[in-house]
């Protein structure tokens, strides 16, 4: 934990605004204030409650003051804390008590880190031997990895254990970080290895909820995950008919959104054939594309409404949609070339096939592997 303090007189100090709740529009703060109390030595904290709410894409800025003494008989103000958000303010303001105990009011501005003794052996150890990281990270010890980082999650000193971790070369963090991801790899490689023929749509959204990096890299342009099963309009009178796209992406730089639309490895890509030499698609992928594209039209034409009831700030200027289905593998000869015909003349659809995503997924380690 990293708390500035700024001295406003010989006698009191400000800090840094702790965070109890925050969404897009609202947030709830605690502002303390370190002050030397010549009354009660032990009572060295104080501070306000402040609420604040703003539009979109302003700043955050304090509320005009609400005068407590203009309030009539039997009526009050209530202000409901959430256990967590309780744990976060005593733990934080009991730092503040602490840092007055051992160094009174300084002058100036000056920042302050939570330390302890135990977790400064344990940084020493790791920095002393490189080849530990390496060591935790085998395949064969995955389940003291798990330990280790649900220690690391859990324990009272969390954010000085990455801080100081942070504090390595940056050569040793680049390794650390590629080890950590070619672990992560190799293990969603042998899912896909183990599971290339599962028809279970819910399996597969499971899969990439949690690997959501894997469908970035369908993308040329920067695109961040934004949101899964996300509803993107069509719902009538009665609440019914609503509809929801499997996966929302979103350009880090245009904010333009994307979609996409995921069947099985095991849909069928192609029916029986049309004439000699020509295939023609079968109507499970079909009727996927034709989907996409009736969410694509849904959120065009709701998009204000929509916006305007997210706390994240997304644009629909021409959405890019996107259908995952079948495998590539299953097609040869003139199979093969029905469906690459199809699929290059479409022009607002991409269709990529499981085994070529997870193809890409292969390529990345290798690439990772030889750094």
């Amino acid at each position: 934990m990293k708390i500035s303090l700024n001295s406003t007189s010989k006698d009191s100090a400000l800090g840094t605004d702790i965070i109890l709740r925050e969404n897009a529009l609202t947030r709830l703060l605690f502002r303390p204030q370190l002050v030397n109390n010549q009354k009660n030595s032990d009572a060295t904290v104080n501070g306000c409650f402040i609420f604040q709410k703003k539009k979109k894409n302003d700043d955050w800025e304090d509320f005009r003051d609400f005068n407590l003494t203009s309030l009539k008989a039997y009526e009050g103000i209530k202000l409901e804390l959430k256990s967590d958000e309780m744990l976060k303010l005593m733990t934080e303001a009991d730092a503040y008590y602490k840092i007055h105990k051992e160094y009174g009011i300084v002058q100036g501005w000056s920042m302050f880190t939570k330390t302890d003794n135990q977790l400064q052996k344990v940084i020493k150890m790791f920095k002393e031997d490189s080849s530990l990281f390496e060591n935790l990270l085998d395949e064969n010890k995955q389940e003291l990895v798990r330990q280790t980082f649900e220690w690391m999650a859990n324990t009272k000193n969390s954010e000085d254990i990455i801080s100081r971790l942070l504090e390595v070369k940056e050569n040793e963090l680049d390794q650390l970080n590629n080890l950590i991801g070619i672990t992560n790899i190799r293990k969603l490689l042998k899912v896909w290895h183990d599971n290339s023929d599962n028809n279970d749509e819910e399996f597969w959204q499971r899969v990439f909820t949690e690997n959501a990096w894997v469908l970035s890299q369908i993308f040329a342009s920067p695109m961040l995950f934004f949101e899964d099963k996300a509803y993107v309009g069509g719902k009538g009178i009665g609440n019914k008919g609503g509809k929801v796209v499997d996966f929302m992406f979103q350009n880090d730089l245009s904010k333009d959104v994307a979609l996409i639309e995921i069947k099985t490895p095991s849909t069928d890509l192609l029916s029986g054939k049309y004439r000699q030499n020509i295939y023609s698609i079968h109507s499970d992928l079909t009727g996927a594309i034709v989907q996409v594209l009736g969410y694509k039209e849904s959120l065009q034409r709701e998009y204000t409404t929509l916006r305007d009831s997210s706390d994240e700030d997304f644009k629909v200027f021409n959405p890019m949609c996107v259908v995952i289905a079948g495998k590539m593998n299953d097609l040869e000869g003139i199979k093969l070339q029905s469906f690459e015909w199809y699929r290059k003349e479409m022009k607002n659809v991409i269709i990529i096939t499981f085994d070529e995503l997870f193809k890409k997924v292969s390529l990345l380690l290798d690439l990772l592997s030889e750094n």
